[in-house]
């Protein structure tokens, strides 16, 4: 077959509509390998998200720019980690990782974090639909509700193609987003002050420590966050697809955009806290640059979006929803909508910043137990009726969290309260609280891997019970 064929039909099964839902994928729709990993999580992080976490680092935490950098080096990489070592779940067994869930915390069990990561992906579909619809009616000078229904319609409808619509989506950024925050990352770096020192009145009580501590702790868990995503964009490729080589993909894609955006809003940080991206034209970027900055907030906050509407509607077929999986699209699409309709009315920030931490806490402890299950007990995957052990190790973990816990209107542990840099250790503590848990609580069962072949036939039967 010559190559212009070739890339017809690619586009071709790229742009036909996903019938899939969360059923195992058979071997004779398998296709595709690791490369992809590495556009799709490095696209995604190059947005305005990473950008204005990033900030906080100089502007509200009062860390120095080269200070910042390095803490946003290191977080990145341990949500990174975490991206890589959950894409390895998807080719194994063809599923996403929320199906597997169930075999470590049962089939109820698996039901509360698969309600979670719903409610989780429809409030970040309403914080970048928010975002996306500042950036677009600065860009076209329309007013906030045009802009909003371009970006939520957008990220609807790439989410409702599904699975190869949203590879080929974030190939075509992964080449078009660098080309258009090349251009600002120079202009803002040489307006910037990246001598900056630490400012302990703006650390505050957290000190430098702290400063640093929870810089890591914000790039980590933004990471994280999508980390319960990452099986459901590898579920189609070969089971025999390298793990080594599919984990360093997704850990380059992931890690390289998040420090250069991030360390970029560290960066403009400096100079400047911007909340929304219409704050970077009145305060940082003039003429062309903010032209340029607009469009490229807008395209990546769809395509970024795009990955919580589809994931989000997965997980609430795993929840137990009798549904297809374009309905549950419009679902997420419709929640996530309506709560970023009503934010963008008001004080944005205000309305999402003690939920969206809220959220994140349970994914550490999550995380834990899957990967205990995986590479140290070589679970199978076989879901257990009712709950199952790990379902135990998570709540203990989270548990253990608490007092470490410090969310500033709503809640602050009795240690973090005490010791204030302590404080952005809550999710470090629930993950290795929950992981030697689990460990504990199942070392004695004998459970080798089964055959691949085996762990597909299972996992037909219980998706589809």
């Amino acid at each position: 077959m010559t190559q212009p064929h070739r890339l017809t039909r690619a586009l071709r099964n790229a742009t036909t509509v996903e019938t899939s839902g969360i059923e195992p994928i058979p071997d004779s729709a398998r296709s595709g390998g690791p490369g992809s990993s590495f556009t799709l999580w490095f696209s995604s992080n190059v947005q305005f998200s990473s950008l204005s976490s990033g900030m906080l680092a100089t502007a509200a935490f009062g860390l120095g720019w080269d200070q910042a950098l390095l803490a946003i080096a290191l977080g990145s990489a341990i949500g990174a980690a975490a991206i890589g070592a959950m894409s390895t779940f998807g080719p194994r067994s063809g599923v996403g990782l929320l199906v597997q869930t169930r075999g470590p915390l049962g089939r109820v069990g698996a039901a509360f974090p698969a309600v979670l990561v719903f409610f989780k992906a429809c409030a970040w579909f309403a914080v970048n639909s928010v975002l996306g619809a500042f950036a677009v009616q600065t860009l076209l000078g329309t007013g906030f509700g045009p802009a909003f229904a371009i970006v939520t319609v957008s990220q609807i409808a790439i989410a409702l193609v599904g699975y190869g619509f949203i590879h080929l989506v974030q190939k075509t950024m992964a080449i078009v987003l660098p080309l258009l925050f090349i251009v600002v990352s120079v202009y803002a770096l040489t307006k910037s002050d990246l001598g900056s020192a630490f400012d302990p009145d703006k650390a505050g009580a957290l000190g430098f420590g702290g400063a640093f501590a929870l810089t890591v702790a914000v790039q980590a868990a933004r990471a994280l966050s999508f980390s319960s995503y990452a099986a459901d964009y590898t579920r189609y490729m070969p089971a025999d697809t390298p793990q080594h080589r599919l984990f360093t993909y997704a850990f380059t894609g992931t890690w390289l955009g998040s420090v250069w955006i991030a360390g970029l809003g560290a960066a403009i940080g400096t100079i400047a806290f911007i909340g929304t991206p219409t704050d970077l034209v009145g305060q940082v970027l003039p003429g062309v640059f903010a032209t340029i900055t607009m469009l490229a907030l807008g395209i990546s906050t769809i395509t970024s979006s795009c990955l919580d509407c589809y994931s989000g509607a997965l997980a609430w077929l795993i929840a137990g929803v009798k549904m297809r999986r374009w309905q549950a699209v419009l679902v997420v699409g419709a929640l996530g909508g309506a709560l970023g309709w009503l934010a963008g009315q008001g004080d944005y920030w205000k309305s999402f910043e003690n939920f969206l931490i809220l959220l994140g806490n349970w994914i550490a402890p999550w995380l834990a137990v899957m990967l205990v299950d995986r590479y140290i007990r070589h679970g199978t995957g076989q879901a257990t009726p009712g709950f199952g052990p790990g379902f135990a190790s998570w709540l203990l973990g989270l548990a253990a969290a608490v007092p470490f816990m410090s969310q500033p209107g709503l809640f602050i542990g009795p240690i973090a309260s005490a010791y204030p840099p302590l404080g952005a250790g809550a999710a470090a503590v629930a993950f290795l609280t929950a992981g030697l848990i689990h460990y504990l609580l199942t070392h004695r069962t004998d459970t080798r891997a089964l055959p691949t072949t085996s762990t597909e036939t299972r996992l037909t039967k219980e998706t589809s019970a």
